[in-house]
């Protein structure tokens, strides 16, 4: 038997634990796992993705349940800002904070829809809870 098969789905897990959901999104996997440690440590249910393709996917098959997506730019397949702009269409609701080594009005000159946040690469922990917890979206 597999455990997943028994496992809650994502909804009842979140209402009974009452934890945020991050989804840390980074072709690097250094940089990847530094982010979703220091989240964890600040007690966020992350969940990790290594590319755009592989976020979109993790969020349509769980359903609306991403509190914030903090997402590098430059990425195969599917980039950061293309990954911001189908989250932008399709759900809005979600914030998504861009890992970069570009500043916001470099993004704005390029006609990239505006992220909640920008963090410079490298950034400190604090930093990075900093950011999410500004973007967060309140449970309803």
């Amino acid at each position: 038997m597999n455990i997943a098969d028994n496992a809650p789905p994502a909804r009842t897990l979140r209402e009974s634990q009452g934890r945020d959901y991050v989804l840390v999104v980074d072709d690097e996997p250094a940089v990847r796992r530094f982010a979703a440690r220091v989240l964890e440590e600040e007690g966020y249910a992350v969940h990790e993705a290594r590319d755009g393709v592989e976020a979109l996917d993790l969020i349509r098959a769980q359903g609306d349940f991403m509190d914030v997506v903090v997402s590098d730019i430059v990425m195969p397949r599917l980039t950061g800002v293309e990954l911001l702009q189908t989250l932008a269409a399709d759900n809005p609701e979600i914030p998504v904070i861009l890992m970069s080594g570009y500043g916001t009005a470099q993004l704005a000159e390029q006609g990239i829809a505006s992220p909640c946040g920008v963090l410079a690469k490298p950034f400190p922990p604090e930093r990075l809870l900093e950011e999410v917890r500004r973007c967060i979206r309140p449970r309803g």
